[in-house]
């Protein structure tokens, strides 16, 4: 089965104002988790929580107008916030790229995006300035994801074919990590795909952005969430103990971590 059939990362109730996903077109799903977009009248922080997806984020001005803002959001371990970019009503539209998504379409080591936000022309070049203006000038999201899913697939028909697919001690492990809604160790990932685990940290942090170790706990949290989400009726220790944990305490630390509160805040 696909890696990307496998994993569907969530904010929870952590969205920006009037805030919508569009799923990407067949050829750029496993690239692709969604292509989201947003409206806010203000400056108000949000809070994103970590999901192993790295964003390449475009805002503008809701009046028109003005330059558009582009930043490119590397794989964060911990929740954070991005900051607000403009005082007023803006708009947004976002890329959010599959773990690893986007390693084939600029060819970098993830690793070096890690737990910062970079300037959308430093790390995508001059053409993503002439991209940002076209989605501002663009009527809706249907036309935007036109113009991006274009970008998208110019870039990767210009890749070499071995940054397309990941290695396949990579792809066996990440097949796995989903499997088990995070529930695994590095050693065990190392042994099914047949390599040390030296080498499979490297291969994560240049692909994912992230250790194997925080990925898999990325991975487990989000199941977690997204568990509460769907499921409201069940209990913390409900959701606790299908996921492994022995004791509500070491639960409770894991997801203050990634989500910054308790789970009583939900």
């Amino acid at each position: 089965m696909e890696s990307y059939l496998m994993f569907e990362p969530t904010q929870g109730a952590r969205t920006p104002d009037h805030y919508a996903e569009h799923k990407p077109c067949s050829a750029l799903k496993a690239y692709v988790s969604c292509y989201w977009s947003s409206w806010t009248a203000g400056a108000g922080a949000v809070t994103v929580v970590p999901d192993g997806c790295t964003d390449l984020i475009f805002e503008w001005e809701a009046a028109g107008g003005g330059d558009v803002s582009i930043r490119y959001c590397g794989a964060f371990e911990l929740p954070f916030s991005p900051g607000p970019k403009r005082e007023g009503a803006s708009e947004t539209f976002a890329v959010r790229f599959f773990p690893g998504g986007a390693y084939p379409f600029i060819g970098v080591p993830l690793g070096e995006f890690k737990n910062a936000l970079f300037r959308g022309t430093d790390v995508w070049g001059k053409a993503v300035a002439e991209l940002g203006e076209k989605l501002r000038l663009a009527v809706g999201s249907a036309e935007r994801i036109v113009c991006v899913e274009t970008a998208l697939l110019r870039l990767l028909a210009a890749a070499d074919s071995g940054r397309a697919e990941a290695p396949p001690a990579l792809h066996e492990a990440m097949v796995r990590i989903f499997a088990a809604r995070g529930a695994v160790n590095v050693q065990q990932l190392a042994r099914s795909g047949n390599v040390s685990a030296r080498q499979l940290q490297r291969l994560f942090d240049g692909r994912i952005g992230l250790g194997p170790k925080t990925f898999c706990g990325i991975v487990r949290f989000q199941n977690i969430l997204r568990d509460a989400e769907r499921n409201p009726r069940l209990s913390w220790q409900e959701i606790a103990g299908a996921y492994g944990y022995c004791d509500q305490a070491h639960f409770i630390r894991d997801f203050k971590r990634f989500y910054g509160e308790l789970p009583s805040s939900l």
